[in-house]
């Protein structure tokens, strides 16, 4: 079985070399502000006090009323 190559931008690469994110630390930029952070992490806990706002739209975390329903 070959490697398939991928082009972007105009550069080759294997996507076979990226497949697992790494744990060490990245610098990367999001919205102006600086962060560096591993790119593998585990997931933060959720925090359904926070309220999200998504198109002028309020959400709620509803995981555990999620979970309830769907044992039932």
């Amino acid at each position: 079985m070959t490697t398939q190559q991928r082009t972007y931008r105009g550069v080759t690469y294997s996507p076979a070399e990226h497949e697992e994110a790494s744990s060490a630390l990245f610098e990367h930029v999001y919205r102006g502000n600086r962060y560096e952070s591993p790119l593998k992490h585990e997931a933060q806990p959720v925090n359904e006090s926070v309220e999200l706002h998504y198109r002028g739209s309020i959400y709620h975390h509803r995981q555990d009323a999620v979970a309830r329903s769907m044992n039932n």
